[in-house]
């Protein structure tokens, strides 16, 4: 009796091969491969009709499920050098009983893995089933022909008909991917084309789990020439990228008939440091390949993982036109995840080798505003330059110039960006902006109005437009558009369950700003405590919030609530980010306790904290006037005058028509003396009495300027 694995002869009456242990049995019930037409298995309810084919690890049935006659394919277990008995498989000795129970759980994996993935582009499972001391798995029968057949009958293929048919094997993909699934054998032959042009991708047997970026110890299953290189290192990290190389090197082959240049010979000629790579361009094979569909192929073929298209949406996106090289697009995943720094470092490295991208460039330099003015004004400027036409590169000039208050080359840049970019509401809302701040209110109104039109759930654009009317004290329009822009903001963070994000929230502060300023203007008696129910529903919606509390605090002042009015600012100068005015509104609520001390404290705070901010870009400020002038005040009071002039003196510095300052430091220097009780410098003193009074009178607060005038004439001097 021959030994149906080795060949080798044996007695009769043998019962097991003699040379390698295959067990034997009479030859009349012995067949080494198939499944008989008309075999019945799964408990009878499938019946073999004929052998579609044979893998490494399996055979492949055509079968009818005889509940209802439809047309099935099963897929059975078939392991190297074994043999039947009847129906039932033999196992070669060579395999132990753990490589048994192995091969049979990684063929129920393969099983569990497409049912995982239900896609029109995916071969679908409907059972799974141990029998025939073997395992079967029942799929959908394809009527078709593989990839690679055709390739042979036919010859090379359309570029439309490539393009169609693995979009859609790219978007099975997504859904494996989704899974966090490597197909890790993808090439023309698993690939079968359903007329009328339905492309399915078939045997996952040498599918695998994975965690994106992470090493794994992955089976080595690979066929050369389709397989990068990671696939060829056992303890390799794992990406989406390796079934996407797989994808593209299909595609070159079906597009030039040759099969790409193996990944290993690509390695060792990289590793010589050539320059050269040895996979040959598919448009040296094939002339009639378009630019994009070999930038295609060879972005998905790169030897670096990092240098190939990451996601199997982006293969996608490329196919259909719109391709976006890899670096670029993780320069645009890291904006989206807040890494403005590290977006900064690829989006320069990817513009270092494509040098050209006008729209790299805008992205560049939109990143850049938030970073570095002057490297977003170069990108901006390389953007104009490489596409002159796209007015992007005005608008991010322009909007550095509102963030620098240089409001008129604002509104030259922006209206550039407007004309030739119309499509871009952003440049639109700022150059409503720069109008706005540079006087403009009517031409801005209509600017954001047009906007809003558009996208009128645009919560910047309100939030402008009700800014636009506060300038024009339309104090119930104000008050319509800030509760509208209100409700947006609330409803979207009800809708999202997330928290607003930080520009969201400085947008809500504003708003309520702007809302209670319109309140404070329009209310009268009966409506006057819809500002307090507003000033708490801010609060109640952001506790630690120092707007919020600084407006309860300025309420509460306003209404003679001097000690509720403490503690509400002594909270808000405890919170991040607080605004100058609470400083000056709670020192104000701590001279009417006469807490002198406590108030000539907080203006110091305020002094000391304003001196951080970029209000000092302003040369003057008023609120460092006022600041310097209560100073100085104060420490008249407490009759400290050497300081009282330092900081009557500073004051004038920031506001040099500041009338009252002037008058203040007249009473100083009256009541700095000498030795002899005498004024130190009445020159001085005359000079600063001289200037209230002229700046009172051109202020038309004449009154105070004849109390000063009436005062000096008592003692006969006239000023």
């Amino acid at each position: 009796m021959q030994c149906p694995t080795c060949l080798t002869d044996n007695s009769d009456n043998a019962i097991s091969c003699i040379a390698c242990g295959t067990p034997l049995v009479p030859e009349t019930t012995v067949s080494n491969l198939h499944l008989t037409p008309g075999t019945l298995i799964g408990s009878g309810r499938y019946r073999i009709e004929r052998i579609l084919g044979q893998g490494g690890f399996g055979i492949t049935y055509a079968a009818t499920y005889l509940m209802n006659s439809a047309q099935v394919a099963i897929k059975e277990l078939w392991p190297e050098k074994a043999a039947r008995h009847g129906n039932s498989v033999l196992w070669p000795t060579s395999i132990t009983p753990a490589q048994r129970l192995e091969q049979l759980q990684q063929f129920q994996s393969e099983a569990n893995y497409l049912q995982q993935c239900k896609h029109p582009h995916i071969a679908e499972i409907y059972e799974y089933f141990p029998e025939n001391n073997t395992a079967y798995m029942v799929m959908e029968l394809l009527n078709g022909k593989s990839l690679d057949k055709i390739l042979l009958q036919e010859g090379i293929l359309q570029e439309d008909k490539v393009k169609d048919y693995f979009w859609q094997i790219a978007s099975a993909l997504q859904i494996i991917h989704d899974h966090n699934l490597l197909h890790r054998d993808i090439k023309p032959e698993n690939i079968i084309i359903v007329p009328p042009n339905r492309a399915v991708l078939i045997d996952f047997g040498a599918a695998r789990e994975f965690i994106a970026g992470q090493t794994g110890d992955m089976t080595r299953i690979l066929t050369a020439g389709y397989a990068p290189y990671e696939q060829y290192i056992q303890r390799s990290r794992n990406f989406p990228a390796t079934d996407l190389y797989a994808l593209c090197a299909s595609m070159y082959e079906l597009l030039t008939g040759k099969l790409p240049t193996e990944a290993t010979e690509r390695a060792s000629q990289l590793l010589q440091n050539t320059q050269s790579d040895a996979l040959i361009p598919p448009r040296q094979l094939n002339s009639t390949i378009t630019p994009l569909m070999e930038k295609i192929i060879l972005t998905g073929m790169e030897f670096k993982v990092e240098d190939r298209f990451q996601t199997a949406q982006e293969l996608m996106a490329a196919i259909q036109g719109n391709f976006v090289y890899p670096q670029h697009q993780k320069a645009k995943d890291l904006v989206k995840q807040g890494n403005l720094i590290g977006a900064v470092q690829v989006y320069q490295k990817y513009l270092q080798v494509q040098g050209s991208s006008p729209q790299a460039f805008v992205e560049l330099a939109l990143v850049q505003v938030y970073l570095d003015h002057d490297q977003a004004k170069i990108a901006a400027t390389n953007a104009i330059k490489f596409q002159p036409n796209d007015g992007r590169g005005y608008g991010v000039l322009g909007l550095i110039n509102c963030r620098e208050n240089h409001w008129q080359d604002a509104v030259n840049n922006l209206q550039k960006g407007t004309n030739l970019s119309p499509d871009q509401l952003w440049i639109k809302i700022n150059l409503a902006w720069a109008l706005a701040k540079s006087g403009n209110l009517t031409a801005a109104k209509t600017t954001i109005d047009k906007v809003l039109e558009i996208q009128s759930d645009s919560i910047f654009a309100l939030t402008l437009q009700a800014w636009i009317l506060l300038q024009q004290q339309e104090w119930k329009l104000v008050i319509r558009t800030s509760s509208q822009a209100l409700f947006k903001l609330q409803n979207k963070l009800q809708t999202q369950l997330a928290n607003l994000n930080d520009d969201e929230q400085k947008l809500q502060s504003t708003l309520y700003i702007y809302l209670i300023t319109a309140l404070e203007k329009s209310v009268v008696t009966k409506k006057a405590n819809d500002v307090n129910l507003r000033v708490q529903e801010f609060v109640d919606k952001s506790p630690n919030n120092a707007i919020a509390w600084g407006l309860k605090g300025w309420k509460q002042a306003s209404e003679l609530l001097w000690q509720e009015a403490t503690v509400s600012f002594e909270t808000s100068i405890h919170q991040a980010s607080v605004p100058g005015w609470v400083f000056i509104n709670y020192a104000i609520t701590q001279e009417h306790l006469k807490n002198y001390q406590a108030a000539i404290e907080i203006y110091n705070k305020y002094i000391t904290h304003i001196y951080s901010e970029v209000y000092l870009q302003l040369e003057k400020n008023s609120l460092l006037a006022f600041s310097h002038f209560r100073l100085g005040t104060l420490y008249a009071q407490l009759g400290s005058w050497k300081q009282a002039k330092e900081f009557l003196d500073k004051a004038i510095e920031f506001k040099d028509n500041y009338a009252e300052a002037y008058h203040n430091l007249g009473w100083v220097l009256l009541n700095t003396k000498n030795q002899h009780g005498e004024v130190e410098n009445s020159r001085d003193m005359l000079a600063a009495y001289s200037q209230a009074i002229k700046l009172y009178n051109r202020s038309k607060k004449t009154q105070l300027a004849s109390v000063i005038e009436q005062a000096f004439k008592l003692i006969d001097l006239t000023i």
